[in-house]
């Protein structure tokens, strides 16, 4: 008696059952590879979350209060009041085309120098 042949009659049962075996460790490690390649990804957004939650806390800020100006500003954070440009040049947005105009209330960003 002839030997039963598989799919399409390409191969013998025993080719056939152990096509199926070599292919599904194939499936498996496809599916951990996805499953890593995943996991990686979220370890990289926490790392560049973290990186970005660093970089806030360096950014200092300050609100403005009545009677101050950009010189007693850097004065304050600074220790040199000269350095008043580097707050304006930060901040021009918010505060306009001339430095000496600062209003209460304004936050104002104070940059690393």
């Amino acid at each position: 008696m002839a030997e039963k042949k598989g799919i399409f009659g390409l191969f013998g049962k025993k080719e056939e059952e152990e096509q199926k075996k070599t292919a599904a460790p194939a499936q498996s490690t496809a599916g951990r590879s996805t499953k890593e390649d995943i996991d990686k990804a979220k370890a990289d957004m926490l790392l560049k979350q973290q990186e970005m939650m660093e970089k806030a806390k360096e950014v200092k800020k300050h609100v403005v209060e009545s009677g101050e100006s950009l010189s007693t500003i850097a004065k304050k954070h600074y220790d040199d009041a000269g350095k008043y440009l580097k707050i304006y040049e930060a901040n021009k947005d918010v505060i306009g085309d001339d430095p000496n105009l600062i209003q209460p209330g304004m936050e104002l960003i104070i940059p690393k120098l």
